[in-house]
């Protein structure tokens, strides 16, 4: 009775009785046995972190591999990317996304429109009641207490991470007037069972406990040696928390973390020393910080020539300088000019050894991205734009690099243009349009198209054209429709997504 009950409560976050990840199953390395710390690390390794791809890679989609796929839609959305139809074809790139990049009111839909579900929404659940209660045992067990303090840091700094993806898909973005009442996502931080209906804590409140693990993640982290990209450190941590600070324009904060990261590690990937068809996204790169789950990008446009993908935009593509480097170390052209996504490289003739997130892995660059952001917004234009032309400095030959100079509306523009240019496919874009739009001193909306066409002999006809207009409720995502049901109208849905069937 004790186990069912364990199960329903986690049901009503979750949404799947799958998601109790069966802790209490004698025959797995569960939490219940997990009486030293070489064995929590063993759990958190399991159930606290995101799986990430391994080979053999999928070929087609990543749902060959779904475990690993958390939010594998989050950079279909936004105005970086676009259909590429030029006739029929078999094999459709655009097809797993087909519910997000036509914003439907359930964008779970199949491109025929059959009902799929959130998946995205039980695993981070999973995960969260997993690193609640590592976070609680690593306090608990005394055995190494250094080797317990870098576990519960890791796992402090996971539930940060996973309630700052959480929240700002289903929730409004932090807004200082509006963020202590408007409805976030349901906020669980203990590590035993709660037995009550849960409902959606304020944006808020999600933001403020992000901000208490980290900082706590941060003493707890703070010198300790990364033994891999695949486990967070305090860079980790550091470009997490200048993020949310960013996210709530609280610049000082922002600033602040952000040049730790460049005071420990400035070094950038200078695409001078870019090798063609190779990853720019490796473990090995001096920009890469930490990185977990999979990546769905690379199966939008995953090789040369093919006629019904998705690709990067025009209104993206035309940012970029003819000099500027990364055209070609994020990029591919093919012979009739389209581009293709290659941050993971991948062709007719190579497969990459190894694939890093598209979403979840993070990089210095940003450190130097944000620290930019939030000096322009400190009326600071001399660091931002240091901290600009350090960035660019690496992403041109020295003859084709020219320092900005800029201040005011023109600085924050080119800042905001300067993070697309870096970070597109990488998981920001959808959560900075949403953040721009509520920014105090400097707010920005804009109108996002896109067509959905049906390949024909020699060409293709739009079957569609899709606008998606600032503040429309397709912004947010749904709440998932059984974790509602289960919590008997406690957790209130989001606004109903305008119906766009054709």
């Amino acid at each position: 009775m004790k186990w069912f009950k364990v199960c329903m409560i986690c049901f009503g976050l979750v949404v799947t009785i799958t998601g109790c990840k069966k802790f209490l199953d004698e025959n797995s390395q569960s939490l219940q046995y997990a009486d030293n710390w070489q064995r929590l690390q063993e759990v958190l390794v399991g159930d606290g972190y995101m799986p990430h791809l391994l080979p053999p890679f999928p070929t087609n989609s990543y749902k060959e591999q779904q475990k690993a796929s958390y939010m594998s839609w989050l950079n279909v959305m936004d105005d970086d990317i676009a259909e590429n139809v030029t006739g029929p074809a078999f094999f459709d790139g655009r097809q797993d996304y087909f519910g997000f990049f036509t914003w439907q009111a359930n964008p779970f839909v199949s491109y025929n429109y059959g009902f799929n579900n959130d998946d995205s929404w039980s695993k981070f659940y999973v995960n969260i009641n997993a690193v609640n209660v590592i976070a609680q045992k690593a306090n608990d067990l005394k055995d190494n207490p250094e080797e317990l303090k870098r576990i519960r840091g890791e796992a402090l700094f996971l539930r940060a991470e996973y309630y700052f993806y959480m929240v700002n898909t289903y929730a409004l973005a932090y807004n200082k007037k509006t963020a202590t009442t408007d409805p976030g996502v349901p906020l669980k931080i203990t590590e035993y069972i709660e037995d009550k209906f849960f409902t959606r804590s304020t944006v808020d409140s999600v933001y403020q406990q992000m901000v208490v693990d980290l900082k706590e993640a941060e003493g707890l982290l703070d010198g300790v040696q990364q033994t891999s990209i695949y486990h967070a450190d305090v860079n980790a941590v550091n470009i997490l928390q200048s993020r949310i600070y960013l996210y709530m324009q609280d610049w000082q904060n922002a600033a602040a973390a952000a040049d730790k990261v460049i005071g420990r590690r400035a070094q950038l990937f200078n695409l001078a020393q870019y090798k063609p068809e190779t990853s720019f996204f490796n473990s090995t790169s001096p920009e890469a910080i930490f990185t977990q789950g999979g990546n769905s990008m690379i199966f939008t446009s995953p090789l040369p020539q093919q006629v019904k993908v998705l690709m990067p935009s025009p209104d993206l593509m035309g940012l970029y300088q003819p000099q500027d480097l990364r055209l070609k170390a994020f990029f591919e052209q093919s012979s009739n000019g389209v581009y293709r996504y290659t941050k993971v490289y991948r062709s007719n003739t190579v497969t990459p050894v190894e694939i890093l997130s598209d979403t979840y892995f993070m990089r210095n660059a940003e450190a130097y991205l944000n620290k930019a952001e939030a000096a322009a917004m400190l009326d600071q234009p001399a660091a931002a734009n240091t901290a600009l032309n350090t960035l660019r400095a690496a992403r041109f030959l020295p003859a084709n690099f020219t320092p900005v100079n800029l201040s005011g509306v023109p600085l924050v523009n080119f800042i905001r243009d300067e993070r697309r240019r870096e970070l597109c496919f990488e998981g920001h874009r959808w959560f900075d349009l949403k953040r721009y739009a509520v920014n105090e001193k400097y707010p920005f909306t804009k109108k996002i198209v896109h067509t959905w066409s049906d390949g024909v002999v020699g060409g293709a006809v739009i079957r569609a054209t899709l606008t998606l207009e600032p503040g429309d409720p397709d912004y947010l995502l749904p709440i998932p429709p059984p974790a509602i049901l289960f919590n008997q109208g406690t957790l209130a849905p989001n606004p109903a997504r305008q119906d766009r069937t054709f």
